[in-house]
Formats: structure tokens, C-alpha cells, sequence
């Protein structure tokens, strides 16, 4: 049940509370990254990464943190979830405020994960609600943008228990759900495909129908069926330049390549990429420049590059270490802007123990970056 996911994250908070400092950093395997940028204080749970029309970059900020953090007697009070903008120059500064009126009716919290910005020019959003309340809470929602500026929030999806990755192929929208059904050792993920107009001058938003043995939304894609150790499948999300979908499912350590119909069902799944050092693959993105896909590997503090052919290549490996000086600690996302390979640190209390290399936060937030040139 997800339920027991809740409790196993409080848990993990609470028992990392005392936990001695991390190992040296120079434990660290394939050191190609270095430290793009420190995390101003506030940013404490980093995720999502949007290339912005401009050029710019929107980074997720929904700082699950919080809890740890006020724990551990390193912050007095949570820090506020928001976006924020890195531009050319590598300021970063907010980019967009929740308000009130945008926090969950239920929870009253918003959990901003992954970040694309659709044909319209608006940024899409998943609104990861899991975390605060298990009962198909989580949303997609749309910061409208006018003149390159946001200037509101709406909701446009509601009914997903987990929605994670998100994901533009022209005028539709992919989004993963990494929790439609739990069933003891058995755990069904997905993906949604929503299109643009499904999403544009409604009253009220999409409800999607939750998930059973014998009900699936037309939205639905593609299922994938997983162990559930983690209790998160289907993750990172894009399209390759042949149309294909590819989706990673964190906690099979695997990527799957679909083929769509024209009513973007997969009519046929295969294993793509899977490679003994890549442990959980969460964001994807793939370069056409480049022909490779790149992807942040969470549990292992490692960024891999994967051929066409699904040959995986690890660029940056490193053990328990706080992300300082470029290192990864626990890598959730990957973007490319020119020839850098940007990557977001999430650095998350609640991997339990016995999974993740990263064993605790550590209050340090930070970006690395790997010169795709070298």
C-alpha cells in the first residue's frame, strides 16, 4: 500500500536524524562532472528542469525537505515550494510563486516535479501529492505564461496517485504515473497521454479513472509491472526522433522503448537499455545532436549516456558524498543547454536504507555539470 511508503519516509527521516557526516568525497568513480552552481537557501529539495522558449531554464523546487530539515535543527521553518529560473547567465532567482488559490484543496500543499513547457508556451507541471496524501491527489497543472512571464496556475488533470515525469511529442502531453496499483509484491506504473486540446478552455479539469484489475483510463499508454521494493515504477520520459516513447521504470533499473499507434496506444514494448551499473533510472532525456539518450541514475549517484542500440555508458559515478565540487548525490534530472549536460542534485530523505548509496541529506543543494565538448 502506499500508505506504507508514508510511513517508511517518516521513518527514514527520523533515523537519519544523528547520522554521522558523509564519506570523503573523493570516493568517486568516471569524475567527468564539475560543480555548476550552489543552491541559494530555500532550495532544498531541487527536481524538475525546463528548457523555457527563451533559452532559459525553469527548475522545480517542491522542497519535500522540509520535515528532515526542521528534524535535524538546520531550518526553523519549511521552505515554500516554487520555480525558479536560471537564465543565461546562470543567475537563478524565483520564477514563480504558488499561491494560495494553488495549493491542493486537500493537502494544501503543491509538490512540483518534473517541468515541460507545452506548444502553447505555457509550463506544465506534475504535482506530486503522494507524499502528503496517497488517495489519487496528485495533478497536472499549467503556470500560464504571458510575454515570457508567469502570471497564474491552473489545474488541468486531476486523479493520479504519483505523477512524475512529464514530457511534449508536438501537440500531446506524456505524463508517468509511478503509482497506478499496489498489490503486495506487485506494483502496475504508466503512462498518460493527454492532448493539447483535451487541456484548453475547460470549466473544470480532466478526471482521470483510477486504475483496477479490470478498469484503465483511455488516457492510458502503456502499463509496466514491477516488484515494488521502491514502491515507484515508471519514471523519466521522452521521444526519440523516430517516434518512439522510451520510459524509465526506476525500480526495475530498465528502460522500455514503445511503439505508439495513431491514438498513442503502444502497440508493442521492448527493453531498451538495462546495464549492471545502472541501478534507477529516473529522468531521460535524448539529444538529437547527439543521437544519445542521457539518464540520471537516483539510487546510484550516477549519470549515464545510452547508444541508440542501448549500449549504456556511465559518465559519472560517485558513492555517498553532500554533491560538492560536481559531485552526484543522488541525481534526479539531466538537461541539456549548448554542450552541457546539466544535472539536478534532488538529494531526497526518503530513499529507504539498504537502496540508495545517498544515506542522508545533507543541507548542502547544488547542480552539477558534465561538458558534453570533453
Amino acid at each position: 500500500m502506499i500508505r506504507k511508503l508514508t510511513i517508511m519516509v517518516a521513518a527514514f527521516i527520523l533515523s537519519f536524524s544523528g547520522c554521522t557526516q558523509k564519506n570523503q568525497e573523493t570516493e568517486n568513480q568516471h569524475q567527468n562532472s564539475q560543480l555548476y552552481m550552489n543552491l541559494p537557501d530555500g532550495y532544498n529539495t531541487p527536481d524538475g528542469m525546463a528548457m523555457a522558449p527563451d533559452g532559459n531554464l525553469i527548475l522545480s523546487v517542491p522542497n519535500f525537505n522540509n520535515q528532515y530539515l526542521m528534524e535535524k535543527g538546520e531550518i526553523e521553518k519549511p521552505s515554500p515550494p516554487f520555480m525558479a529560473v536560471i537564465d543565461k547567465d546562470d543567475n537563478i532567482h524565483h520564477w514563480y510563486d504558488y499561491k494560495k488559490e494553488d495549493m491542493h484543496p486537500v493537502t494544501g500543499k503543491v509538490g512540483p516535479m518534473d517541468a515541460a513547457f507545452g506548444p502553447d508556451g505555457n509550463l506544465y507541471v506534475a504535482d506530486m501529492q503522494v507524499f502528503y496524501d496517497d488517495q489519487h491527489q496528485s495533478r497536472l497543472i499549467r503556470i500560464n505564461v504571458e510575454n515570457g512571464k508567469p502570471t497564474s496556475m491552473d489545474v488541468v488533470v486531476t486523479g493520479f496517485i504519483a505523477s512524475n515525469g512529464v514530457f511534449w511529442e508536438n501537440n500531446t502531453i506524456f505524463v508517468t504515473e509511478s503509482v497506478l496499483q499496489k498489490k503486495q509484491d506487485t506494483l502496475i506504473s504508466g503512462v498518460y497521454a493527454f492532448e493539447l486540446s483535451e487541456l484548453t478552455g475547460r470549466d473544470k479539469p480532466v478526471q482521470l479513472t483510477p486504475f483496477t484489475d479490470n478498469t484503465a483510463d483511455e488516457h492510458l499508454v502503456v502499463s509496466f509491472s514491477s516488484d515494488n521494493h521502491m514502491g515507484f515504477g515508471a519514471d523519466g520520459v521522452t521521444f526519440d526522433d523516430d517516434g518512439y516513447l522510451y520510459t524509465t521504470v526506476i525500480e526495475k533499473s530498465k528502460i522500455y522503448r514503445s511503439k505508439l499507434n495513431e491514438k498513442n496506444k503502444a502497440v508493442e514494448t521492448e527493453l531498451f537499455a538495462e546495464n549492471k551499473n545502472m541501478v534507477a533510472p529516473d529522468g531521460l532525456i535524448f539529444n538529437k545532436k547527439r543521437q544519445k539518450f542521457y539518464v540520471a541514475d537516483f539510487l546510484n549517484n550516477a549519470v549515464h549516456r545510452i547508444d541508440k542500440d542501448g549500449t549504456v555508458t556511465t559518465l559519472q559515478k560517485n558513492n555517498d558524498v553532500t554533491g560538492e565540487r560536481g559531485m552526484l548525490d543522488q541525481p534526479a534530472e539531466v538537461i541539456i543547454r549548448d554542450n552541457n549536460l546539466i544535472i539536478v542534485n534532488m538529494d531526497m530523505a526518503w530513499a529507504s536504507e539498504g537502496l540508495s548509496v545517498n544515506t542522508q541529506v545533507d543541507g548542502k543543494y547544488n547542480l552539477a555539470v558534465i561538458d558534453l565538448n570533453k
